[in-house]
């Protein structure tokens, strides 16, 4: 401190110099402060963020920065900086406040203690409290405790010089700092999460606030505990936290102004126990006592948790406490008021209440509304809150019907993702905010194995505990662009060098980005798979899962096993159900797509078969391949090469050429393919006939257009010396393609039981020729025994044929849709209806056919242009999580007689061969039969008089490609798909 005079800013008596002495006369912190927290608790969070700067102007200052005073402006500020949703600032006035109490370590020392309680000192009850509030023994602690400050000199001193200061003893409201840092302690570990344990910042925190040795004031121990107990939850040291608060949180059966913020990190320690009720005891305590300490910030904190935590049984109860608590708040804190009304809300529609919550989160809106009133992150609740109303009263997503439904997703969505102000983006959620923290740490200071454990921490659904803290959090964590995450988990493994642990991570990466693009974050599918799905073929604690969803999972499961012919009324309201099931706080694991196993991946795989997967991570293509139990993975050199090279594979076979002729003179195409195999394989070994007869493929961006079937069958053609090898890898293997290395090893459906065939086509095989297409059609549709047409003998959209109809087929054109590849029609009939798109077959029912044939669908290189393969990849992730076990689609469309060939020797044998057998031999019948060109709408007219055309041509037989489960020995049999 500067020696003789006063520090800039500081008022009458708080001047400090050598002469020290008594300062009676000064307040600590200044009397703005206090003026701060009445416009915080109003509400009105702008006014209250001017108001506390003011009041951190009034604070002192040294040569070492602010002095402790300065604390629970810096602590308030972080809160109104959380609540306006600017988690970054809100952390760094959080940090500001630790580093005060660390820099000044020790202080709690130099507190006289003794006068912390107002001894005879009677305190008036508020008349606005509740019974429950009104009954808490508050004891009189003083807001003017004597804080000793400085030391006594010594000629020594004076001698030495520099800065000095002599012993002075200032009244400070002592036990207000204390709150200031619990309050820091309990935000910022909020804020941090699991990313919180054993923080250097925490720990020091706790290491500067030990017990004064010899302290034998009671109250005094009890408020140092508490800060304490907020300290330990900031270092995530969950089990000193509700040690610490058991011993500290009240004492001589009274509450300290600590009390509440203690008692609030016990309650939230304690939901992610099995226990839940306790947390709505503790929450209860922490209401109570809150009020009573004129604290109603905390009540309305201590109401959301205990929502959080509540159950059908128990949620009545905390509605109504809730309710109370706003009640008689509603003329002291329009904060507090609102916070508990959306809490009450909440709790209500846990219950069933559904019109009880109605009314109280129109009167938490009304109050919102005020213009004195700024209040975006419980906005954001309230938003969850009118979410689940919706969902309870029949809304449903994307069904067009529910407007506040879809109104309370898009705002949740808008607060967590686009959260601005003044045009600056800002990170409002804390699950993104410890995100962004692990990706700037990975490849840093944090180890491969820990890194790794933390992506795929928060690379997975959020824990249960999250959603009951904060399910707007919870979202936050489900709907956020997590590429970056599973991106670095994969790097990491890779650098590591475990590729068994590569395989998993891009298996990861993979489901989560079909997943993560749906509505919630894929919770409603999740939702439908774990009520719908077939136990067998899901994950082995399925029943716990369903016996942790409640009872609403119940009435899924019953209403999902009871669909006959599909009911659109009955559809929506399983529908809603779902919705709501996914709104709610439970977890719902990732079963949907489902993934490879933690400690064995591959032993699933079938002997005499391989599993080959590829995964781009930025501009790094990474493979792997798996056979008898190992796992190889490399790196492709020159990836960025492939999109080009593939592209001129393509255009060698005829594909996308806008002029001149289709098929090729000669073999040059031949030539790029072995270039392209010698990019991608490293070892000519990999495909030795003596190790495996199948080969699974699992691409990955435009590698989804390469038609893998034309690659050599020895790595030996790639060398320009080495003589010509004109056999193909699909002459040697066979070949099948799955969207995820999980979906390789597990099927998503049981084969079907249905041997019905259901065929709708355009004009696909003579598109110049109406009467020649209705005669193809017509010989197609009589080659299967068991075939109807489709709409004219089932006239039903194809989403809601269920298993009426064991294996569809679609022979037309269809361009698949290129920017929201869920959105595509499989079908032109039921183009108008929303159970025609790939987003309709994810909805109830989830019984649908088996296996579905697009023969027709164009996608981007069938217009001459290298995509990213999302259309491939979606449709048919899309199709497999809605229950079909196997597709079969084109890259390209054909059509023609060609077209006609592989479906009628496809078609007699699919219900009885399956769809992998019964492909395989069409397209052997296919390659060695004579075409003629005129009937091939793909030639031009300058090929028509051309001899000698076969289906051994690439271009009308390698776009087809089938994704399809591997089949178990019990299930080779008839009818075995």
């Amino acid at each position: 401190m500067a020696s003789l005079t006063p520090a800039a800013g500081q008022g009458p008596g708080s001047g400090i110099g050598i002469l020290g002495g008594s300062q009676p006369y000064g307040q600590y912190p200044a009397p703005t402060y206090y003026l701060a927290l009445e416009v915080y608790r109003s509400g009105d969070l702008p006014n209250a963020v001017d108001a506390f700067d003011a009041a951190l102007r009034d604070t002192r200052r040294n040569v070492n920065g602010r002095m402790i005073d300065a604390i629970p402006a810096l602590a308030m500020l972080g809160e109104c900086y959380w609540h306006m949703g600017n988690v970054p600032l809100a952390r760094q006035y959080a940090d500001q406040a630790f580093q005060i109490a660390i820099r000044y370590e020790g202080w709690i020392s130099r507190v006289e203690w003794e006068s912390t309680v107002r001894v005879g000192a009677q305190r008036s009850r508020p008349t606005w409290l509740w019974p429950e509030a009104a009954s808490v023994n508050v004891i009189p602690t003083s807001d003017r405790i004597l804080f000793r400050s400085g030391k006594q000199l010594t000629e020594a001193d004076l001698v030495r010089g520099g800065v000095v200061e002599e012993l002075n003893l200032r009244p400070m409201d002592v036990i207000e700092i204390m709150r200031g840092i619990a309050v820091a302690s309990y935000r910022r570990r909020v804020i941090l999460g699991p990313l919180s344990e054993d923080d250097p910042m925490a720990s020091g925190l706790v290491d500067a606030t030990k017990f004064p040795a010899g302290l034998n004031v009671p109250v005094a121990r009890s408020l140092i505990g508490a800060m304490r107990t907020a300290g330990y939850y900031a270092r995530y040291s969950e089990t000193k936290v509700v040690e610490e608060a058991n011993r500290s949180a009240t004492v001589g059966g009274g509450v300290h102004p600590l009390t509440p913020i203690s008692l609030q990190c016990q309650a939230s320690t304690m939901a992610a126990s099995a226990n839940p009720a306790d947390v709505i005891r503790i929450a209860a305590n922490i209401a109570n006592s809150a009020a009573a300490l004129d604290q109603p910030e905390w009540v309305g904190e201590a109401m959301q948790l205990a929502a959080g935590c509540a159950d059908s049984n128990t949620a009545d109860g905390v509605a109504k406490m809730a309710t109370v608590a706003a009640g008689a708040l509603s003329r002291q804190s329009r904060l507090g008021t609102l916070h508990c009304l959306i809490a009450a809300a909440d709790a209500a529609v846990t219950s069933g209440n559904i019109d009880g919550a109605s009314g109280l989160l129109g009167q938490a809106q009304a109050l919102s509304s005020r213009r004195d009133v700024v209040q975006p992150r419980l906005e954001a609740y309230g938003a969850y809150v009118l979410a689940r109303i919706s969902a309870a009263r029949g809304g449903s997503f994307g069904s067009g019907n529910s407007p506040d439904l879809d109104q309370a997703l898009a705002s949740i969505e808008s607060f967590v993702l686009n959260r601005r102000d003044r045009k600056q983006s800002l990170v409002s959620m804390p699950r993104i905010y410890q995100l962004g923290l692990l990706g700037q740490a990975v490849g840093t200071s944090v180890g491969a194995s820990t890194g790794s454990k933390w992506l795929e921490t928060y690379c997975d659904e959020p824990t249960l505990d999250v959603w009951r803290r904060d399910p707007v959090d919870a979202i936050a964590g489900v709907i956020v662009d997590r590429s970056a995450a599973h991106a670095a988990r994969i790097n990491l493994a890779v650098s590591a060098g475990y590729p068994e642990a590569v395989l998993q991570a891009c298996d990861a990466m993979l489901a989560a980005r079909f997943i993560d693009r749906l509505p919630i974050g894929g919770r409603i599918t999740q939702v439908r798979t774990i009520a719908g799905g077939d136990d067998q073929l899901l994950a082995p604690e399925i029943a716990e899962v369903r016996k942790a969803a409640g009872p609403l999972m119940a009435e899924l499961r019953a209403g999902a096993a009871n669909q006959g012919e599909p009911n659109l009324a009955e559809i929506e309201v399983l529908e809603a159900k779902a919705t709501l099931l996914a709104l709610d706080r439970v977890s719902l694991p990732q079963m949907a797509i489902p993934r490879l196993e933690e400690k064995m991946p591959v032993a699933k795989l079938p002997a005499r078969s391989a599993l080959l997967t590829f995964a781009f991570v930025g501009n790094r293509l990474y493979a792997t391949l798996s056979t008898d139990g190992k796992v190889v993975a490399w790196d492709v050199a020159g990836a960025n090469r492939l999109s080009g090279d593939i592209g001129r594979l393509l255009n060698g076979i005829g594909v996308g050429k806008a002029r001149g002729n289709r098929l090729p003179e000669g073999d040059q195409w031949r030539t790029i393919a072995a270039a392209i195999a010698a990019r991608i394989f490293t070892d000519e070994s990999y495909f030795s006939p003596d190790r495996f007869d199948e080969l699974i493929i699992v691409p990955d961006g435009p590698l989804w257009y390469l038609p893998f079937e034309l690659l050599p069958a020895s790595l030996a053609a790639a060398d320009p010396d080495a003589p010509e090898d004109l056999s193909l890898l699909s002459d040697n293997l066979s070949i099948r393609y799955v969207p995820t290395p999980g979906m390789a090893l597990t099927a998503s459906a049981k084969p079907a039981t249905s041997r019905v065939i259901g065929i709708t086509a355009d004009q696909f095989f003579a598109p110049r020729d109406l009467e020649l297409n209705a005669s193809i059609f017509d010989s197609v549709v009589e080659s299967a025994n068991e075939s109807i047409r489709l709409p004219e003998d089932l006239n039903v959209a194809t989403g809601l044929l269920s298993d009426r109809v064991g294996h569809l087929v679609v022979a037309a054109a269809r361009p698949a849709n290129l920017k929201v590849p869920l959105a595509m029609n499989l079908a032109s009939y039921d183009q108008d209806s929303i159970y025609g798109t790939i987003h309709g077959w994810l909805r109830f029912p989830t019984s649908v056919p088996r296996s579905v044939v697009l023969f027709g669908l164009r996608t981007s290189v069938d217009v001459g242009q290298m995509g990213t393969g999302d259309e491939i990849f979606s449709t048919l992730c899309g199709l497999h999580v809605s229950g079909v076990r196997s597709v079969l689609l084109s890259r390209w469309a054909v059509g023609g007689e060609s077209s006609a060939i592989l479906l009628r020797e496809f078609l007699q044998e699919l219900p009885f061969m399956g769809m992998n057998e019964s492909w395989a031999r069409a397209r052997v019948l296919l390659r060695s039969r004579e075409l003629d060109p005129a009937a091939e709408p793909l030639l031009m007219k300058s090929e028509h008089d051309r001899e000698g055309i076969t289906g051994d041509q690439p271009l009308f037989w390698s776009g087809y490609l089938i994704s399809s489960p591997p089949i178990p020995a019990a299930e080779v049999e008839v009818g075995a798909e």
